[in-house]
């Protein structure tokens, strides 16, 4: 039943992406030609009452990639909104798919991006993972990943076998991996043939970075679906087993959080699945592709932007 739930949340979020018409709020233009909506102006009472939801937000979950910064670029206005957001009293969660570092890594980048951050705060989809397969008999896994997703898994006590000894594994464990091989796939697959449970860090198609896109965990979580024929179990963004993760450590009422991403089909989406208030930014760029069938509870051009409703 996992897996057909999060089979489901996987069709919901290609369906979503797919979709486009006007939300009928109030939208402008900013500099790079980007439609945006800068508050819903519904007929409940528009700005006013937006910001008086946002002002009653105690807990925020921020995206990280194309939030906070777009590879190693800060994004201009995060270090000063997040200072703003926590000298306020309110909790921030660091929430990312990306699952190529630990959160002590992610905590260093953001303290040279000059953004206060402590590995505490950040839930990586890599450690969403592992925390998702303590319902599972420990046991081997064959991992399609960086070192930061094995260690995750090492920390909760499951084996990692090589390329080589594939069909011991129980478990295959999809994420992004930046030096993937054909041997790599190939092994995966061949483990899922014979049975080991296939599951997914995530399945975002591209990881945002200065100037454009990679190909991001999707696009490999893709390749040993297409191949295989089988759907992953999957934990990050949109599923909502990372947001529950999420919730339990801040600890707070859904109403009381929000969620702040660049992706419709992917932050936005987790926010729906929890039951939380959603904030899309602009400054990811993703806008520029297409309006999308999901909409946001309010649409803003940078993290900088949201904290001046507070």
């Amino acid at each position: 039943m996992d897996a057909e739930r999060d089979e489901n949340l996987e069709k919901d979020a290609s369906h979503n992406s797919a979709g486009e018409g006007d939300t009928g709020n109030d939208a402008n233009t900013n500099a790079d030609g980007v439609t945006y909506t800068y508050i819903n102006a519904n007929a409940d009472g528009g700005k006013d009452t937006v910001k008086n939801k946002i002002r009653g937000i105690r807990g925020f979950l921020i995206d990280l990639d194309g939030c906070v910064y777009r590879g190693d670029t800060l994004i201009e206005g995060s270090d000063v909104a997040i200072k703003a957001l926590k000298g306020s009293g309110r909790k921030v969660l660091y929430l990312t798919n990306n699952s190529t570092k630990t959160p002590q890594e992610y905590a260093m980048k953001l303290r040279r991006l000059g953004v206060d951050a402590d590995p505490a705060e950040i839930l990586t989809s890599a450690v969403a993972t592992a925390a998702y397969m303590r319902r599972f008999e420990r046991s081997s896994c064959y991992v399609i990943g960086e070192e930061a997703l094995r260690s995750a898994l090492a920390q909760e006590g499951f084996t990692i076998v090589e390329e080589g000894n594939e069909g011991r594994a129980k478990y295959v464990v999809c994420g992004l991996d930046r030096s993937l091989t054909y041997g790599k796939l190939a092994a995966a697959c061949a483990a899922v043939q014979r049975g080991a449970k296939f599951i997914a860090t995530n399945t975002d198609p591209n990881l945002p970075v200065e100037g454009g896109y990679l190909p991001g965990a999707g696009s490999i979580v893709g390749a040993v679906r297409i191949a295989t024929g089988v759907r992953p179990i999957v934990v990050g963004k949109p599923s909502r087993y990372i947001m529950e993760i999420a919730l339990e450590r801040l600890g707070l009422n859904k109403e009381k959080v929000a969620i702040v991403g660049d992706r419709i089909d992917i932050d936005v989406k987790a926010g729906k699945v929890a039951g939380i208030y959603t904030v899309l930014v602009s400054s990811g760029g993703y806008l520029k592709v297409r309006k999308m069938g999901l909409t946001p509870d309010l649409v803003v051009r940078s993290l900088y932007d949201l904290v001046a409703l507070l």
